[in-house]
């Protein structure tokens, strides 16, 4: 009967333990708003290829000389690994970032696109509410 016991909580653990990540993860649209563009020209200081979520790290500057720091993230890293755009970001190269917005307010964003120095633009994310393929 003991046994049985100890059987039934250690099952009860390992559900619970396996479950719990899908109820971390969170909506794009909680943490920012996907609605909205913002834009900025920055300097590339850090680039992070981590999971859950990429992040590219920027000094902005203003026309008052101030730097202003950065964050922008995106989708996971495997696909950029996988497609060959981990090793087109250079830190120490200048940027403009469009991003979809914190909703706290904070200098962090959504990557949406990258206009490089040549003029190439790297989309990384789209949403548009008037695009069926966006549905």
């Amino acid at each position: 009967m003991r046994h049985r016991l100890y059987g039934s909580l250690l099952v009860i653990a390992m559900l619970v333990a396996l479950v719990a990540p899908a109820f971390a993860h969170h909506a794009l649209q909680a943490e920012y708003d996907t609605t909205k563009r913002g834009g900025f020209t920055g300097t590339l200081t850090k680039f992070a290829l981590i999971n859950p979520h990429v992040r590219w790290y920027f000094d902005v500057k203003s026309p008052d000389g101030s730097i202003t720091k950065w964050e922008v993230t995106g989708a996971g890293a495997g696909p950029l690994r996988q497609s060959g755009m981990s090793r087109i970001f250079k830190v120490g190269d200048t940027y403009k970032v469009t991003y979809a917005p914190a909703r706290d307010g904070s200098h962090l964003g959504r990557v949406v696109d990258f206009t490089f120095a040549d003029g190439r633009v790297v989309t990384l994310f789209h949403e548009d509410p008037n695009n069926p393929n966006d549905n």
